[in-house]
């Protein structure tokens, strides 16, 4: 009797590992996502971060608006990049209230440390200055005029 013939041994073949085209393809992705953002960003980011308020197209304006609709104690100026704001005090009976003044601070978006400053400025201690990110302010504060500041957008 005859045995039946036995298929030949195929010959080893390596397998390849997908490791490859992983790595590869988790490095397409991270590029992607990287790269695509600044390929399509249209420069802004070249000025850096800018505050709530610069983005609005006229804050002064807004905060005027906003938190003294009857005028009483704000005023725009230099086509609406000054603003002028008078507190109450003894000799202005109808400026702006203290939360009048925080409504403009929050709109404007004036840091706490500047705005507590603003606040805690006596008469003896004269006009003073601050800026935050688009603004700069000029302040007097006493118990006679109030608080007064001058706004200006850069």
């Amino acid at each position: 009797m005859t045995q039946p013939r036995q298929a030949p041994p195929t010959p080893h073949v390596r397998k390849r590992s997908p490791l490859p085209w992983v790595i590869f393809a988790v490095l397409v992705v991270v590029a992607g996502i990287v790269l695509v953002p600044k390929l399509l960003d249209d420069d802004s980011a070249d000025t850096g971060p800018q505050p709530v308020a610069a983005a609005e197209q006229d804050p002064l304006l807004v905060a005027v608006q906003k938190c003294d609709p009857a005028k009483e104690g704000t005023k725009l100026g230099d086509q609406n990049r000054q603003l002028t704001v008078t507190g109450i005090g003894k000799k202005h009976p109808n400026g702006l209230s203290e939360s009048a003044l925080t409504c403009v601070f929050d709109t404007l978006q004036v840091p706490g440390a500047l705005a507590d400053r603003m606040y805690s400025t006596v008469e003896a201690d004269g006009r003073l200055q601050g800026e935050w990110p688009g603004f700069t302010v000029s302040w007097t504060n006493s118990p006679t005029d109030g608080l007064g500041l001058t706004v200006t957008r850069d």
